[in-house]
């Protein structure tokens, strides 16, 4: 979101500007409606940006800016929200929900505007991802479930794709082993919920997989 930070404003207008190899060049003013601390937008009240986007909540004064702080809600002008805790003035704390123009939504921790910690996200297509989130990409223990094929994936998220676990088929049937780019990589194991046969081997790097003896079911 825009304008994290709110420099000095004229009235009920914020002044802003951006710079650019020494030059300034003056924006748009904001449009706060709310109380002022010696120019600067303070307490509870409604920011309304340039682009058309809002911010409903609280601002603090911390020296020579203002910041959103504590809880407040952030309304994109193109579609979706953000609605949770702020702290100097990046979405922040537990409990957040951000839904976005596609429709996708999240809710869970953030920091530092990132997704960040333990989270649930529902995609427009109806997958839904459970799990930690590192610097806004899944990172550690989660499950991903796929709508389509009713399939999910169970395990260990590395820098936002699935890295080592089980994937669980409509059936019941299962693979466990290494992935790579969302596909089985390396050694792995499937068992087949029908009967509870089970076959080890390993996936060669064209994408064919050299399987050992099936051992059946007990």
């Amino acid at each position: 979101d825009l304008l994290s930070s709110i420099p000095a404003h004229t009235r009920r207008t914020v002044a802003t500007s951006t710079r650019t190899m020494a030059e300034e060049e003056e924006l748009p003013p904001c449009e706060w409606a709310g109380e002022f601390d010696d120019g600067y937008p303070t307490g509870e009240g409604t920011m309304t940006f340039p682009s058309g986007d809002t911010f409903a909540g609280s601002y603090e004064r911390i020296g020579d800016t203002s910041l959103r702080q504590g809880p407040g809600k952030y309304t994109f002008a193109a579609g979706g929200f953000y609605e949770g805790e702020y702290s100097d003035g990046k979405k922040s704390g537990e409990g957040g929900v951000m839904v976005f123009p596609d429709g996708g939504r999240y809710e869970g921790a953030f920091a530092a505007d990132a997704m960040e910690g333990e989270g649930v996200y529902t995609y427009p297509n109806g997958d839904v991802y459970s799990g930690m989130y590192a610097a806004g990409l899944k990172e550690g223990s989660g499950s991903y479930f796929f709508k389509a094929s009713a399939s999910t994936y169970m395990g260990d998220w590395a820098a936002g794709e699935f890295a080592e676990g089980e994937w669980i088929l409509r059936d019941g049937s299962t693979y466990k082993g290494v992935f790579a780019g969302g596909q089985p990589s390396g050694e792995g194991t499937y068992t087949w919920a029908t009967t509870g046969a089970v076959q080890s081997g390993t996936w060669r790097p064209d994408g064919v997989f050299v399987g050992g003896a099936i051992v059946a079911g007990v």
